[in-house]
Order: structure tokens, then C-alpha cells, then sequence
């Protein structure tokens, strides 16, 4: 694959990465407020939502890569009523703006919780809807092996297995960065960890196991397909059977790895530092995992017809 080829890739992982970080941050915001004040969740999500908006530019500056004409993408939008890739440049622009709209509120208007959290749900909508419309740009009867409501779920996973990986790494790396700048919040944000990290390991570990049933589920289909479907099948079985195998390995790996560090740390009572390297580790290894998962997605198509 080519800088063209590899940019559409990058883009759909960071901007899947950036909706499903803002949901389970969102959603971590939510089942705090009962235990935390306003003003503390305030500065709790702050930080993460400015490397989510970062996530989303550069998101965008990397899927213009894939045009030959890039200044001229505005006019994709033209065909919203008829176009999956039309839909996906509005809605991701609607994602960007609300998303950056909200770390303004949370910068400078913290105040205002009724319109941060009512924006931030907005947000999320915006990236659901463009989630879908990814996704929906691959069912296309010519290309056999995307032609399955699958990779509909699948970007879904994708979304949100990124998404509260990411979290997790961030609310950690956050902890550390207080530490060093011996920041009052640094209880705040131990606590925050020790709150959220449980359903977190859940989460993720479901998530996973999802994962690994659709592989199985569109290998399934690719079996009792026609003969380009079985053409597909055997190149993922084939000559891509070891890049399988570690993105299995790799997912099945991270959740693992959290989830005994995250078990550690509520059976010992030891301090949310420890998770430091683990949650690091089980992070690169998902965001590779769904890296290859991607590869594999595009490198093993067939397309038919003209």
C-alpha cells in the first residue's frame, strides 16, 4: 500500500478512535457525577478532550491524502441525498466542530454544564452517524467481501475497543502528569481510576470477544460464498494467515494484560500507578491489532464486475 492507500486507512482508525474516546469518556462523566463534584469532573476531562479534538484534526488532515484533489473535496458534500462518502465528509465535519466546541466550554466556559453535557452527547451522535456512514461506503455488491451488514457491526467494535483503550491510557498518562506538576488533582484523578477501571476491564474484554466472533462470523460467510468470496477467504487463510494470527494474539493479549493489572490493583488496594505499564502496553498492542485488522480488511478484498 502507497501513502494514498495508506491514508484512508489512518483516517477511519483515528477518527473511529476519537468518537469512541469521546463516548466512554462521556459516559465515565456521567456515572461520576454522583460521586464527584461538577467542578472535579470539570478538570477530570478536560485534558482528554483536547487530545480526542487533536486525534480528530489530524484525522482530517490525513484522509485528504487519499484525493488526488484535495482543495476540491468540499464539493463531495453536493451529493449528501444520494452518496455514503458525502454523508461521511458532513458528519465528520460535524463531529470536528462540536468536538472543538466543547473543549472551548470546557477551557474557558466550565460553568455551563447543562450545554458541555448536552453538546457532548451531541458530539457523540454526530460520530455514531458517522461511524455508520464509513461503514455503509463498503457494502457495495462488487466488492464481495464487504458486502455484509458485519462490517457494519465491526466498525462499531472498532469504535469502541479503541475508544476505551485510549481512555484508560489517558486517564493514566493524566495521573502522571499531575504527579509531576504536583497538581492538587492528583486524588481526584486516583479515584476517578479506581471508580471507572472495572467496567472498563469489562468493557473491553467483551469487546474483544465480540471482535473475535465476527472474524469468525464473516469467515463463515466467505466460506459458503461464490467463488470470490472463497478467493478472499483463502488469502486471509493463506498468505495473510500470520497477520491473522497476531491481531488475534494481540487483542486477546491486551485484554489480558488490563485486565489482571486493573484485578491487582482492586484485590491488593495497590495505587492506580501500577497500571502504568500494563495500560500502555494492552493499548499498543489493540491499536495494532486493529491496525492489521484494517490491512486485512482492504488487502483481502476481490472486487467484481466493472
Amino acid at each position: 500500500m502507497n501513502v494514498r492507500e495508506w491514508a484512508l486507512p489512518v483516517y477511519t482508525i483515528l477518527m473511529q478512535l476519537a468518537v469512541g474516546a469521546l463516548f466512554v469518556l462521556w459516559l465515565i462523566r456521567s456515572l461520576s457525577n454522583s460521586r464527584f463534584s461538577h467542578e472535579e469532573i470539570g478538570r477530570f476531562v478536560r485534558n482528554p478532550i483536547l487530545v480526542i479534538a487533536f486525534t480528530a484534526v489530524i484525522a482530517m488532515g490525513g484522509s485528504h491524502f487519499h484525493l488526488s484533489k484535495p482543495f476540491h473535496s468540499f464539493l463531495a458534500v453536493l451529493n449528501f441525498k444520494s452518496s455514503w462518502l458525502s454523508r461521511e465528509i458532513v458528519f465528520t465535519v460535524m463531529f470536528f466542530l462540536s468536538t472543538m466546541s466543547l473543549l472551548y466550554l470546557t477551557d474557558f466556559r466550565p460553568q455551563y454544564r447543562g450545554l458541555i453535557t448536552g453538546l457532548g452527547w451531541l458530539a457523540i451522535m454526530f460520530g455514531s452517524i458517522l461511524t455508520y456512514c464509513m461503514a455503509r461506503i463498503y457494502l457495495l455488491p462488487t466488492q464481495v467481501a464487504w458486502n455484509s451488514n458485519t462490517v457494519i457491526v465491526s466498525f462499531y467494535v472498532t469504535t469502541m475497543m479503541l475508544g476505551a483503550m485510549t481512555i484508560a491510557c489517558l486517564m493514566v498518562l493524566d495521573l502522571k502528569f499531575a504527579e509531576i506538576k504536583k497538581s492538587d488533582d492528583v486524588k481526584l484523578r486516583m479515584d476517578v481510576i479506581k471508580h471507572s477501571f472495572a467496567g472498563l476491564t469489562l468493557l473491553i474484554v467483551l469487546l474483544v470477544i465480540l471482535s473475535m466472533v465476527i472474524t469468525y462470523v464473516q469467515m463463515s460467510l466467505l466460506s459458503r460464498g461464490d467463488l470470490i468470496a472463497r478467493t478472499s477467504l483463502r488469502l486471509l487463510l493463506e498468505l495473510y494467515q500470520p497477520l491473522l494470527a497476531l491481531r488475534l494474539v494481540f487483542l486477546l493479549f491486551a485484554s489480558i494484560s488490563f485486565g489482571a493489572a486493573v484485578y491487582r490493583m482492586c484485590k491488593s488496594r495497590i495505587e492506580p500507578q501500577s497500571l502504568m505499564l500494563p495500560v500502555y502496553v494492552s493499548c499498543l498492542l489493540i491499536l495494532v491489532g486493529e491496525i492489521l485488522g484494517r490491512f486485512l480488511f482492504y488487502a483481502t478484498h476481490i472486487g467484481v464486475g466493472i
